[in-house]
């Protein structure tokens, strides 16, 4: 290969390498808006139908602060803990693992449809606002974010 050819191929290769990495530092518009918990993801109707299924089957381990824990072991749902645990993730993750964990004494089966209800309700409890449609499997990709006050 003649040393122009190499010269200008790496000319190229510089600038393919340039503008892929302009793209990438900067996510279009539809990337830069990314829905999150505080856009009103699921109805205030959900939330509310699923309080006595969260009290029958998650109350006994999951209270919403860390005061109310009966148990050390007792996973708070609410607060800080949540917070740390919950922020920067998926709904559709919280969703999945309430759907393939929980109860994790296998006193009960939570359908992908309860589990999202659950959602619902663990984020009214923790102040997120309601929205005008149910939670559903299309908002899984939302991210989970502290709650604006």
């Amino acid at each position: 290969m003649s040393s122009t050819f190499r010269m200008a191929a790496a000319a190229s290769l510089v600038a393919w390498g340039t503008a892929v990495g302009a793209v990438v530092a900067q996510p279009s518009a539809a990337a830069s808006w990314q829905k999150s918990t505080n856009d009103g993801i699921y109805s205030k109707a959900q939330a509310d139908g699923a309080k006595a299924q969260f009290e029958k089957i998650c109350a006994e381990c999951h209270p919403f602060s860390d005061a109310e824990k009966k148990k050390p072991k007792d996973i708070a749902l609410g607060g800080e803990t949540f917070f740390q645990t919950w922020t920067g993730r998926s709904v559709g993750e919280m969703v999945t693992t309430i759907a393939l964990t929980m109860p994790n004494d296998g006193s009960a089966v939570v359908s992908q449809e309860e589990a999202l209800n659950l959602v619902a309700f663990i984020l009214q409890k923790n102040g997120y606002p309601a929205g005008a449609m149910p939670l559903d499997k299309a908002a899984g990709s939302t991210l989970i974010e502290k709650p604006k006050k």
